[in-house]
């Protein structure tokens, strides 16, 4: 499957509504993402002091990068670059800014939001993690929603 092929499975994974899967926490256990995208359950924040990490589980894929992506409720498409800082994104898969995630073994640690005041954000925000590999594009998607968590 080329980027473009999987660039189409991404769009078709955010037309799915998130109300089926609810308002929880991500899993303390490391998550496995995959080439047409794996729909992982809601975030529930404060919006004052937003910090999430994500262990993924990459058996024994080689990840070449890391990417996290942002869509926001006022339309905002962002992504987060290597230096933490969340910038404008055009959308396409070839544009991507690697994050250079941590690996031990066979995990990646990606660091999402740190420390944020999210406070005057609209909720939901859809957030997009991946990796790639020569095989291709792997990822989950997920959202914050704001509460208390």
């Amino acid at each position: 499957m080329n980027k473009n092929e999987t660039w189409k499975h991404l769009g078709l994974l955010f037309l799915i509504p998130a109300i089926f899967f609810g308002s929880r926490n991500l899993l303390a256990e490391p998550v496995n993402l995959t080439n047409l995208g794996v729909i992982l359950p809601s975030v529930t924040v404060n919006a004052e002091n937003v910090s999430l990490d994500l262990k993924v589980n990459v058996g024994n894929d080689k990840p070449s990068s890391t990417f996290v992506t942002a869509h926001t409720a006022s339309g905002s498409v962002l992504q987060r670059n290597n230096l933490g800082y969340w910038v404008p994104w055009s959308g396409k898969l070839d544009e991507l800014i690697n994050n250079f995630s941590n690996r031990t073994g066979n995990e990646l640690f990606i660091k999402i939001l740190k420390e944020e005041n999210m406070s005057s954000e609209m909720f939901p925000i859809r957030i997009t993690v991946g990796y790639e590999t020569s095989s291709g594009l792997k990822f989950g998607v997920f959202e914050l929603v704001e509460g208390q968590n």
